[in-house]
């Protein structure tokens, strides 16, 4: 398979517009910069490492649209979103009959991405399985679909991208060491929004202007002292989440303090450092938007069932004493289901991780 040409139709994998780039001038972000530059200029395999919320994804795409495959197709990919069932045919593409509703042929992500890079996110979240036919694409640099009977060449670089980096999972043996080599060639670390918080003020700008294209809004002046004083656990991710919400209530264009919902001002403890995830009570758990007298006022429809799912995650975990397994088969998901959607909703995992090794 040649490395076709690039064109205006080349398009990213969801046709989507380019996403937003990494924002903010701080000392920490100039360095990533720096960084993604050098990077960008070679075509080793690349291991982002940061945590949820931090731009993993916004980093993968700056390394590609600065290095030589720009113009070639950017495909990037949850690990954890695909059942384990069909990950082969979503990799590596199959042939008519190969399974159960396989009636025509197609291209998997390695196919999709010819020329260009692949984006595997949360790739730790891989079965050993499918780990080993990973590793034996990397190391021939081709092919074959599922049900063929022949292999065909790719030309792919290879990024991907996980919270804790893929050392842990190496030693928690959940992880292959030869796959981990042949990934992390060069790793890139991403800093938490708490390691920048001079960058608060042009995140907010950024994200506003893309919440709200057609009217100006602003952050009344105590808002950007509150959101300074917040750890932000799910980072960026959390930031926009918190925005989205207050810009619902947003009275004149203007953000007030009383719009914003953070938990240090629901009468937890502000969050300077992530604390150990404590029982929450039942009455944080009702509905968003519900007040105490039971009349909920009006929010949008998409933000409204956003909060409403992630206080139902959040209740199955409590309920589960925070095992993720128990949760999720109370949810009717699987565990890489139940993950995705923590990730989402910006429920922090390490959290729900430093309670269970302190029990």
């Amino acid at each position: 398979m040649s490395r076709p040409n690039p064109g205006p139709d080349t398009v990213t994998a969801t046709g989507m517009p380019p996403a937003p780039q990494l924002s903010g001038n701080s000392l920490p972000m100039q360095a990533l910069r720096a960084q993604i530059g050098r990077i960008a200029r070679c075509g080793a395999p690349v291991a982002i490492r940061g945590e949820s919320g931090t731009g993993k994804e916004l980093a993968a795409r700056a390394i590609h649209a600065q290095g030589a495959r720009a113009g070639f197709p950017f495909i990037a990919v949850n690990c954890g979103a695909i059942p384990e069932a069909l990950m082969e045919a979503e990799f590596f593409g199959c042939r008519p009959g190969a399974y159960t509703g396989a009636l025509h042929e197609r291209q998997g992500l390695f196919q999709a991405a010819h020329g260009g890079s692949l984006l595997l996110d949360e790739v730790d979240d891989l079965p050993l399985a499918m780990q080993v036919k990973l590793l034996r694409v990397l190391q021939e640099r081709r092919v074959r679909k599922l049900g063929g009977s022949s292999d065909e060449a790719v030309d792919v670089r290879i990024l991907c991208a996980s919270q804790h980096g893929l050392a842990r999972g190496v030693a928690a043996g959940t992880f292959r060491q030869d796959l981990f080599y042949r990934l992390n060639v060069i790793e890139l670390a991403l800093p938490p929004l708490r390691e920048r918080r001079g960058d608060l003020q042009v995140l907010c700008e950024v994200i506003l202007a893309r919440l709200s294209p057609h009217r100006a809004v602003n952050l009344a002046p105590p808002v950007l002292a509150a959101l300074g004083a917040y750890a932000f656990p799910g980072n960026v991710r959390e930031l926009e989440n918190v925005l989205e919400r207050a810009l619902a209530f947003a009275d004149g264009g203007v953000i007030a303090l009383d719009g914003l919902a953070l938990p240090s001002m629901a009468g937890g403890t502000p969050l300077r450092a992530a604390p150990a995830v404590p029982a929450l009570p039942e009455r944080q758990l009702s509905l968003p938007g519900m007040a105490a007298h039971g009349v909920a006022p009006v929010l949008p429809l998409d933000v409204y069932l956003r909060q409403a799912e992630r206080d139902m995650i959040v209740r199955a975990l409590v309920q589960a004493r925070y095992h993720r397994a128990r949760a999720a088969r109370q949810l009717g998901l699987s565990v890489r289901q139940l993950r995705y959607r923590m990730q989402k909703l910006t429920i922090q995992e390490a959290l729900f991780d430093e309670y269970m090794e302190d029990r």
